[in-house]
């Protein structure tokens, strides 16, 4: 048993509590109590104890939609013409980058941001993949990364028709192929789900295929949706009247599906959403970056639909996120009373409920039975912390803030900055061979 004692102890989720003098006890298995650090210390009185000093300790943080392949991406000249809308920017940035990819690529362009979601207190992390030119094995190739890594992970292959038949039949595979391995291996800290592009970029044929692969293997997609105003055009002249309509109408929407952005959602597609129980996910840095609207959270949660942060390969941690979206959604109304409540909820309830439905365990939340995952900030709050008053921490405290400590499943990924898992210089050669790597990628490109 191990105790993370006098810390500032924020426990999120439905009934969140501050405890002050507070402290955790743990192991691999689960959280067993949480309370003040003398009531723990008379309780286990074995255990061994590491004192914070008044530092604040929070769950870990979960990333509910994110692109690990992107990392090659930071720094890109792009070799034509500045992109003017959204279908360019595809165009000419990600599904050039995309096809780039080689076998060697997989592996550093996850373990990267990776090792930056260990620094940042990201546990779990939901990711959408895709590399066209090498798509088989190409979700191991992430996993064996998860695994070094020892975070918490759900995959998925990126289908589309974009590239040919062939390749939309391997990405098929591929989701298959990984599904019914994970099953077998029976690791419950890395999941999968069926990837799916956008509806744009598929045809009635395989948005078919998709709902009788999710059907058969008791799972849902994950699908960027409405992410610009060019998606639904699309499924308008193929006859539907939305996005939303038309994948409702193969049966993809549904409490196990992610659809991500929604940024181009009317009331009926958020009807739509909400009676479906349909989780969404909002990256409102990526949405303003690529000028492609804000989305209608406030209406999305008036209809009781779960909505909770991702990065959009942004950077590992949505935190940046949350302290974004209250800034933005305040800005497009012009009111700023809007979306305080709303952002806390999708980041300290929704985020770790849809972690919940993925992983069967109760992740995001420390409370006793929760998995053990728990983040030390090198911050000493310079003001009282109170339930009330939190959200003002998160935002504008911890964001300037560094991580000291991140445990995942009761295991320290990272102490007093330390990465655990690697050995001395091992960083650094990282590193280096990515930067081979990228430049190597970049000349393809």
């Amino acid at each position: 048993m191990k105790i993370i004692g006098h810390a500032t102890v924020l426990t999120f989720g439905e009934n969140h509590k501050v405890i002050n003098d507070g402290a955790v006890a743990f192991d691999e298995k689960k959280i067993h109590a949480i309370g003040t650090t003398d009531e723990l210390k008379k309780r286990f009185p074995k255990a061994k104890i590491k004192n914070v000093k008044g530092r604040l300790v929070m769950p870990g943080i979960v990333n509910n939609h994110m692109h690990l392949y992107s990392t090659f991406a930071r720094g890109i000249s792009l070799k034509d013409a500045p992109p003017t809308n959204f279908v360019e920017i595809l165009e000419r940035l990600w599904w050039r980058l995309d096809k780039a990819l080689t076998p060697d690529d997989l592996y550093l362009t996850a373990m990267i941001p990776l090792l930056d979601a260990v620094r940042n207190g990201v546990t779990t992390l939901v990711d959408h993949h895709a590399s066209p030119n090498c798509i088989g094995g190409s979700l191991e190739a992430l996993a064996k990364a998860f695994r070094k890594c020892g975070l918490r992970g759900n995959l998925c292959y990126e289908i589309s028709d974009r590239d040919g038949q062939e390749k939309c039949d391997a990405g098929f595979e591929e989701n298959a192929n990984f599904i019914r391995a994970l099953k077998l291996e029976n690791n419950s800290d890395l999941t999968a789900m069926i990837g799916l592009h956008a509806s744009f970029t598929l045809s009635d044929t395989s948005l078919e295929r998709a709902a009788e692969l999710m059907k058969g293997l008791n799972t849902g997609v994950h699908i960027h949706v409405a992410e610009d105003q060019a998606d639904n055009e699309d499924a308008i002249k193929r006859g539907y009247r939305s996005v939303v309509d038309r994948l409702h109408k193969f049966k993809l929407t549904g409490p196990d599906s992610i659809f991500v952005h929604g940024v181009n959602c009317d009331a009926h597609d958020i009807q739509t959403l909400g009676l479906t129980k349909t989780n969404v996910v909002h990256n409102p840095r990526s949405n303003m970056n690529n000028g492609v609207g804000c989305a209608p959270l406030e209406k999305m949660m008036a209809e009781k639909i779960d909505v909770s942060f991702g990065t959009d390969g942004m950077s590992a941690s949505p935190l940046e996120d949350l302290a974004v979206a209250n800034i933005l959604h305040k800005h497009e109304a012009r009111d700023p009373r809007k979306i305080y409540g709303e952002a806390w909820r999708m980041f300290t309830v929704n985020g770790p409920k849809l972690a919940h439905k993925l992983f069967k365990k109760k992740i995001g939340v420390i409370e006793e039975g929760a998995m053990a995952d728990l983040v030390v900030w090198d911050y000493i709050p310079p003001t009282p912390v109170t339930e009330g008053n939190t959200f003002g921490h998160l935002t504008f405290g911890l964001p300037f803030s560094r991580v000291l400590t991140t445990i995942c499943q009761g295991k320290t990924l990272m102490d007093e900055g330390k990465i655990a898992f690697l050995e001395e210089g091992e960083e650094e050669e990282l590193c280096a061979r990515s930067r081979e790597l990228a430049q190597s990628l970049w000349e393809r490109f």
